[in-house]
């Protein structure tokens, strides 16, 4: 027994150091984002824009090594479904593992940061990651092994790499560079379309309402055909969203509240937690006849 749950803690922290380690290491690979550089007046929000994809990845780390480590203990016990026991472990696990490559990745170059403002800006980093491990840990016991909850997660994850994917070829084809030297592109918001063929604020305010509510509808007919619990299906549209959400908290709505940049995209993060909550939770209470979906 011990060396199950042994084998379970340790995957758990060797996936989700990995997840941590390999998103950490795109987006600074790519210039996608910087901590180790001069945050301006007038661009203040780009700090906390850069916090918010940090508590982001911590939190998605600690999700991801928590699910290896279920579908390990599915695998390995031949049971179909697993215990609060095994959510705990994988959870605890996963949250140092995330631990491990998040807080190093993330305060390192926060100590050249160079932030138009009197706090300190590795210690508002490391407390980013904290509260985004530990973000990720309370959502972690709630989603795992539940189908309708996990589905929509990843579902919704899927598409937000999607649009920083698709924000990102933008930035680097159009060579929208910030700076004079061209060493880092322009700040990609998460969970925002960023194309420059669109206006800043309805592509930010819209962008994660649009993909809640594409998540939603399909996850939650998908797991009403298969016969899930209506409680499950209810919550499930919120809980991709949910995690974004966390992370714009997380990262604060900037220094600036203009709806120019941070503030917008925050707000449509939490818009996207409503709807994602309210189609979801139609899907669950419509009645059921037999034959119909």
């Amino acid at each position: 027994m011990m060396r199950f749950w042994g084998k379970l803690l340790a995957a758990s922290f060797g996936m989700a150091a990995l997840v941590a380690a390999a998103q950490f290491g795109v987006v600074y690979g790519l210039n996608a984002l910087r901590l180790d550089r001069e945050f301006l007046s007038g661009a203040d929000n780009e700090w906390n824009l850069q916090l918010t994809w940090a508590a982001w990845f911590a939190a998605l780390a600690v999700l991801a090594g928590a699910t290896y480590a279920a579908s390990l203990a599915v695998a390995q016990s031949g049971r179909s479904r697993v215990g609060a026991g095994v959510r705990a472990v994988g959870g605890i696990g996963a949250t140092l593992g995330a631990a491990a490559a998040s807080v190093p990745l993330t305060l390192q170059p926060a100590r050249l940061a160079r932030v138009n403002a009197s706090f300190d800006p590795e210690l508002t980093a490391a407390i980013a990651v904290g509260a985004g491990l530990v973000a990720g840990l309370l959502v972690t016991l709630l989603v795992v092994a539940r189908k309708p909850l996990s589905t929509n997660l990843w579902v919704c994850t899927g598409g937000v790499w999607l649009l920083a994917a698709a924000s990102f070829v933008d930035s680097a084809q159009f060579g929208r560079n910030r700076d004079a030297l061209a060493e880092y592109y322009d700040p990609m918001r998460l969970g925002v379309l960023d194309l420059s063929a669109l206006e800043p604020i309805p592509r930010a305010t819209f962008s994660m309402p649009v993909l809640a509510l594409l998540t939603a509808l399909v996850c939650g007919l998908v797991a009403r055909h298969q016969g899930r619990s209506r409680l499950w299906i209810a919550l499930s549209g919120a809980i991709g969203p949910l995690l974004v959400a966390m992370a714009y908290v997380i990262g604060g709505p900037g220094v600036s509240r203009a709806l120019t940049d941070q503030a917008d995209a925050y707000l449509g993060a939490m818009i996207a937690v409503v709807v994602g909550l309210a189609v979801s939770s139609i899907i669950a209470l419509a009645p059921r006849r037999p034959g119909v979906l």
